[in-house]
């Protein structure tokens, strides 16, 4: 998330538990007392209404919209709010911000529309860059957030989904001075089609992908997508170990943007799964089913949502996924994905997936990552905050202190924002791309640090199959690790949060120092203090005496120093007994100085998942061993004797 906030985890492990039963279970006010009903929808733009009182908002649209239709264009540059009832029984808002100065009706202006982050709400004032470009912006009040009623249903393609192309709609219907061109790519029918783009980070950058598969007219020609989700399976639930940090965090953010709105809060579906998930340490499979059909992924990978004959419903479901819509391929769309690197809830991989995806469509498709993001444990000094600059995709998740950007908006030189401009200019417009591009239509920009940057090129990028298997190819090179002594898993582990991890060092810097990037693998044994590194209980992979769980990510230290540094903040959990299972972990991108040792390190226990340490009382120690696989972009890793 560009301009984002952190928020201290360091919170007791009872509060989290505690947390997550209360939130999960809370109720929130009923739609008729939160919003205008339809008949609000009802009253004309400009049409003098009456305030209802008691509380209640005015059921009223001011001002008139401005129109291309009379002898003379009207200046104006007027922001508006607009209720439809939905679909779904529901009331969608957003807020029209019109172009700046006179209309252009001959070529008419492009439609921007914006999203907003999870908790968030649509901006009524701003995008001032983007109007005296000529755009107008749409910025959207989600379902269940704002003045948008109903739950939150996390981008549901029969929820969500129907209320943005109903947004379009309006939009085509209401504003006049909209641009339209052919499209040779598209039906006869579709033709003249709508130039549109979409803007917006986190949740605002996943509606702009849902949109984008659902939308039967195509009206979407340019995304710019900021760390958002390929796959929510991944993203709360890795390696089947559930993030309790960003989960908690994610459904406070939820529950007051919502409820604290007048709205109904998460989804009956959502806040079972969350439930249970607390209650078994575990997610059910229902649940990560509703996750992956609101995934990129579901469309990524073509394969639908396997429903059984008599399926084990969630006890509180209300409106319970159909998922009929099936998993059809992303059409050709030009797309810039934006990504921080030391993002923790979604992170680099997501991202790496997402850009398969979308490239393979045959469409313009970028990636280019920054520092900022969803950054967890802790909030960074002020020194680290980025510079200033004007971002219109900042408003995302707004809760105080939530997260801190852990470095610039900015690949190097390479400003985001200034990015996401042009990207829509050149895309939506026919402007000329600016010189900052350039290289960026065959290579990767990795961001090491504030100011520095990495090139690497799409067609060798380090990076394992979207299927599977260990990173491969030149950059590739691999280690090997053993623990020297047993690391404590379960309550053991949390019983100690404050020890350092187990460093199985794997290598120094050479002298010409080293960087690391791309997305590295490993091929783990984990075994128990008996020597098994297997279960017998196969049909039960959680059954006592099998369900150890650690952590286990990359870091580096100095030449001289004692701490290690996990790079970019990036852990992935190993969960159960096993042999030479192939772990992903997760993407880094990291400059070396000579002399860096860089290090395997094993957690028990790690603040980012506060509540998700094993209970499985009979494996309180395991050892690991296996090799590493390192994307080694420039320089050496020396052995260490």
């Amino acid at each position: 998330m560009p301009e984002t906030k952190s928020h201290n985890a360091g919170f007791a492990l009872s509060t989290c538990l505690a947390l997550s039963l209360v939130l999960t279970g809370c109720g929130g006010g009923s739609a008729e007392d939160a919003s205008p009903g339809a008949e609000a929808s009802a009253e004309a733009p400009g049409q003098a209404c009456d305030n209802p009182g008691n509380g209640a908002r005015p059921q009223c649209v001011t001002p008139p919209p401005v129109s291309c239709n009379g002898e003379t264009p009207v200046e104006r540059g007027a922001s508006y709010p607009v209720s439809l009832p939905s679909a779904s029984g529901e009331t969608i808002t957003f807020q029209v911000l019109e172009p700046s100065g006179t209309l252009d009706c001959r070529q008419g202006h492009p439609l921007v529309l914006h999203g907003h982050g999870f908790g968030g709400s649509r901006t009524t004032e701003g995008f001032q860059n983007y109007r005296d470009a000529g755009f107008v912006v749409i910025s959207i009040d989600q379902r269940g957030f704002g003045e948008s009623t109903g739950t939150v249903r996390v981008m549901d393609p029969e929820f969500e989904g129907e209320d943005l192309i109903q947004i379009l709609d309006w939009a085509e219907a209401n504003l006049d001075y909209l641009r339209y061109r052919n499209e040779p790519d598209l039906a006869a029918e579709l033709n003249p089609n709508l130039v549109a783009g979409a803007i917006g980070g986190s949740y605002g950058g996943g509606y702009q992908l849902l949109l984008q598969g659902l939308d039967p007219q195509q009206r979407l020609d340019a995304l710019v997508p900021d760390i958002t989700w390929h796959d929510l399976r991944y993203s709360l639930n890795p390696g089947n170990v559930i993030k309790t940090g960003w989960d908690l965090f994610l459904v406070a953010g939820g529950e007051n943007g919502s409820t604290g709105q007048g709205n109904d809060g998460l989804d009956p579906i959502i806040r079972e799964t969350l439930a249970q998930g607390a209650a078994m340490n575990r997610f059910p499979e229902t649940g990560l089913d509703f996750f992956y059909y609101h995934s990129p992924a579901y469309r990524c990978s073509g394969e639908p949502v396997s429903v059984p004959e008599n399926p084990e419903l969630l006890s509180y479901q209300i409106n319970p996924p159909a998922y009929d819509v099936p998993p059809a391929p992303f059409r050709k769309i030009d797309v810039l994905l934006t990504q921080g690197m030391r993002d923790t809830l979604f992170n680099f991989n997501e991202a790496w997936r997402n850009f398969e995806c979308l490239r393979a469509s045959g469409g313009d498709v970028r990636l280019l990552t920054h520092e900022t993001g969803h950054i967890l444990p802790v909030e960074p000094p002020e020194e680290a905050q980025p510079g200033e600059y004007v971002d219109p995709t900042a408003d995302l998740l707004e809760l105080p202190g939530f997260q801190a950007a852990g470095g610039q908006f900015a690949c190097g030189e390479l400003s985001i924002s200034d990015a996401t401009l042009n990207w829509l200019e050149h895309h939506l417009m026919g402007r000329p791309l600016a010189s900052t591009f350039e290289g960026t239509d065959s290579e990767v920009c990795l961001s090491l640090e504030d100011g520095k940057a990495v090139r690497v090129p799409m067609e060798v990028f380090p990076a394992p199959a979207s299927d599977g298997g260990l990173l491969q190819g030149e950059f590739a090179v691999e280690r090997t690790f053993a623990t020297a002594a047993p690391v404590a898993s379960g309550y053991e582990a949390a019983a100690t949060a404050t020890q350092p991890p187990a460093a199985l060092v794997l290598g120094r810097a050479g002298e010409g120092g080293a960087t690391l990037g791309g997305i590295p693998t490993a091929m783990v044994t984990v075994s128990d203090l008996a020597g098994r590194s297997s279960c017998e209980a196969e049909l039960d992979p959680f059954a006592p005496g099998c369900d150890p769980i650690v952590f286990i990510g990359l870091g580096k230290r100095g030449e001289g120093e004692s701490r290690w540094q996990l790079i970019d903040d990036q852990i992935k959990p190993v969960r159960g007994l096993k042999t030479d299972a192939t772990v992903e972990l997760v993407g880094i991108a990291e400059a070396l100085a000579p002399g860096d040792e860089v290090a395997l390190l094993v957690y028990g226990f790690h603040p980012q998942y506060p509540a998700s340490w094993s209970r499985d009382a009979l494996v309180p120690f395991v050892n690991l061993a296996g090799a590493v696989q390192l994307p080694i972009l420039e320089g050496s890793l020396d052995p260490v004797l």
